[in-house]
């Protein structure tokens, strides 16, 4: 619920809600943890995540644990985050280190 209800405001279905209300789409979202289910082998347990709320699961290109399971994910809207290998050795997880490089919408931005 806690998940749903942070991104209800950026996503359509909102207006399923209220037609009034007003959604922005163009601000950049990183959705990003441990959800405990293996992306390699249940892709599709995260079709809600596109369907509801338009955002993108960033491929990884490496397990985020010590017996090789995916179970890290990073999702993203309006963003693409560079993810980094990152070697850890006090941590059953291997973390995914994410490089966001901000430029401003708008020359008065900058």
């Amino acid at each position: 619920m806690f998940l749903f209800s942070a991104l209800i405001k950026y996503s359509e279905t909102s207006l399923l809600i209220d037609e009034e209300f007003h959604i922005d789409k163009d601000v950049p979202i990183i959705v990003m943890g441990d959800f405990t289910v293996d992306v390699k082998r249940n892709d599709k347990e995260f079709g809600f995540m596109k369907e509801h709320f338009d955002l993108n699961m960033v491929p990884t290109n490496y397990p985020s644990t010590l017996v090789n399971s995916y179970i890290d994910s990073t999702f993203t809207g309006n963003i693409s985050p560079e993810l980094l290998n990152y070697a850890c050795y006090f941590s059953y997880h291997r973390p995914i280190l994410h490089r966001i490089i901000a430029y401003p919408r708008t020359i008065e931005e900058f």
